[in-house]
């Protein structure tokens, strides 16, 4: 598990020098607005007209994201990665409606799941000019066995070899169901004539080292000011993009919206709902919501006392009101959290789960008169503690907070070294298998660590769900994990989140992609709004 820098966290609570010197930008044709289906839509009349439409586009994220190779980029959030797919390209995409071919037009899976043959694009090439063949696939996966990607690991590929001028076979250890979303979907390729002479990647600086195949180049990254310059790349295989740069600055939340409307950005975000309200007047700018992908959760240490009592975490979950909690903090409609984890306005959510409504005097029952001291650990910025701590006080727990920092509750995490915390992250929008993940430590989202949960039938499940490929069997796995979690709460979702996305739509469009970018990414920036169709 990463370790994030006290730096990289820190340099979110100030907008970065960078900012300032992006404020002057030309801009040519507007574009469109951003789609309204499948639970995502504009607070505000959209116009259609086509993608992208003028020289440059900033977008405002709240920290530096690391070196953009797949070795090197942060796994402090999604922020990394999304930008390392401008530059790199994957096997397969998602557009609105699900999963597309990309480097690869075709693939063919045997019935059993234990291979897949993909058929390359014969019109792919590198940053530096240089084809991409099947080669270069063969060896990005041969080279992530022995160097892991950061954000998704390979290590279910046995092998791959090429059996054709275009074709490449991978075969598996064993069936994943969800191998072509979280792997093919997910995992950048990398050029081998490039990276056959790295023996270590994680130390490797040259500026070659960030050639990829995509849209974009890496021009600069200042990292003081967590800034990024990516550059067009004009012969790029699938079209030719619509801007000639994207840029990443690092803006603190407080001013993530502000910057935007002072025209020092042209999309950033907000987890702020009343942002529709403040600019529903504003000629200018539009806001893009998204699906609720994101969640704000306790995570419980089922390994320490009194948590590794069901009835204590089940009367925390009935002591909390987090609708109110919820409607407080976001200022808008709240989306209690469910049981199950996963969020509704995705296909595998469970509506049939035990539910915990706020009923204090349930929770008093679950206690039995007897009254408990919890330490928590929390951002210093949260709100949610503050709200919790008298709904705990009322039914005989006593809340110690700890505010820390994001690396040190990171940290504390990943140890284990924590009886309940407070996180928020994404990650949740699209394949089920991290439910699995979470519980046997796979997950790379740093944010998502520390999940602590030993029970038999749920690590069962979880690992015939991913094996399972008839979609509707490895839908009732789904569901009976669900159950579980429900009952037995490992983690108490206080919310599921929506992201507001304020934009320029003269300068930007966002999309909305199934189930988030890559797995469960809920951003407008997919790739494929930034380029010709």
């Amino acid at each position: 598990m990463e370790k994030l820098t006290r730096r990289q966290v820190l340099q979110g609570a100030a907008v970065a020098a960078g900012a300032v010197f992006l404020s002057g930008c030309g801009r040519s044709a507007p574009g469109a607005s951003a789609p309204s289906d499948d639970g995502a839509r504009a607070s505000q009349p959209a116009r259609a007209t086509g993608g992208a439409k003028a020289d440059m586009a900033r977008f405002a994220w709240w920290t530096d994201v690391g070196s953009l190779t797949p070795f090197q980029v942060s796994t402090a959030g999604p922020g990394g990665v999304v930008l390392l797919s401008l530059i790199y390209d994957t096997l397969a995409w998602k557009d609105k409606n699900g999963i597309i071919p990309w480097l690869a037009s075709e693939w063919q899976a045997t019935g059993d799941g234990s291979s897949y043959t993909f058929r390359l694009t014969p019109d792919a090439s590198w940053h530096d000019g240089r084809p991409l063949t099947a080669e270069d696939i063969k060896f990005s996966f041969d080279y992530y066995a022995r160097h892991p990607y950061r954000w998704m690991p390979t290590d279910v590929v046995e092998s791959a070899e090429v059996v054709g001028r275009h074709d490449v076979r991978v075969r598996l250890k064993r069936p994943y169901a969800a191998f072509i979303e979280e792997i093919a979907g997910t995992v950048p390729i990398i050029p081998k004539h490039i990276w056959e002479r790295v023996p270590d990647p994680v130390k490797y600086t040259s500026a070659e080292s960030t050639t990829g195949s995509g849209p974009f180049k890496l021009a600069s990254h200042n990292e003081a000011e967590g800034s990024y310059r990516l550059v067009a790349n004009q012969r790029y295989w699938r079209g030719r993009p619509l801007l000639a740069e994207w840029r990443q600055i690092t803006v603190a939340a407080e001013a993530r919206v502000e910057i935007v409307r002072r025209d020092q950005a042209d999309v950033s975000l907000s987890t702020d709902a009343s942002v529709r309200d403040v600019l529903a007047g504003d000629s200018r700018l539009k806001v893009f919501e998204t699906a609720p992908l994101s969640l704000v959760r306790l995570v419980l240490n089922t390994d320490r006392t009194p948590l590794d009592r069901k009835e204590v975490r089940q009367a925390i979950a009935y002591a909390l009101d987090r609708r109110r909690i919820a409607e407080t903090v976001t200022r808008g409609q709240a989306i209690v959290g469910s049981a199950g984890v996963v969020p509704p306005e995705t296909q595998w959510h469970n509506p049939s789960l035990k539910q915990y409504d706020y009923n204090p005097e349930r929770a008093r029952s679950l206690l039995g008169g007897r009254s408990y001291t919890i330490d928590l650990l929390a951002d210093a910025q949260a709100r949610e503690p503050e709200l919790m701590q008298p709904m705990l006080e009322a039914v005989g727990i006593t809340l110690n907070v700890r505010r820390v920092d994001a690396p040190t509750r990171t940290q504390l995490l990943s140890e284990g070294g924590f009886q309940l915390a407070l996180t928020s992250h994404i990650g949740v929008g699209g394949d089920p298998d991290y439910l699995r993940r979470w519980y046997a430590g796979e997950e790379a989202n740093a944010f998502a660590a520390g999940s602590i949960f030993r029970n038999e039938e749920y690590t069962r499940l979880g690992e015939e769900q991913a094996a399972n490929l008839d979609s509707e069997k490895r839908r009732e796995i789904v569901f009976r994990m669900q159950e579980i979690l429900a009952e037995e709460l490992p983690t108490i979702v206080l919310y599921h989140r929506r992201f507001y996305w304020v934009y320029d739509p003269s300068v930007f469009t966002p999309m909305h992609t199934a189930g988030g970018i890559m797995n469960g990414i809920p951003f407008p920036n997919n790739r494929l709004m930034l380029i010709e169709s």
